[in-house]
């Protein structure tokens, strides 16, 4: 996956334009709570695909992920 990291907590939205395969984005908040995840974003789509609030963290995985997983909305993230 890649992580990215905002210096302060905003509202963000990404897209799929130049990516092939399908994505998982999980937005995250300065908490390390998630805000919300868009699952299996679709390859090449130029979509909008915002935060529902201020992230400061955004985690994009392999399509399905989350799911696999049990990803949710209000779950925490931790990472070292």
């Amino acid at each position: 996956g890649m992580l990215f990291v905002f210096k302060r907590p905003e509202p963000h939205a990404f897209y799929m334009k130049n990516t092939l395969i399908p994505l998982d984005i999980i937005f995250i908040d300065s908490n390390k709570q998630i805000v919300n995840i868009h699952k299996n974003a679709h390859p090449l789509d130029e979509s909008s695909l915002p935060s529902e609030g201020p992230v400061q963290y955004v985690l994009e995985i392999n399509g399905g992920l989350s799911e696999r997983w049990g990803l949710k909305k209000g779950d925490k993230i931790l990472w070292k």
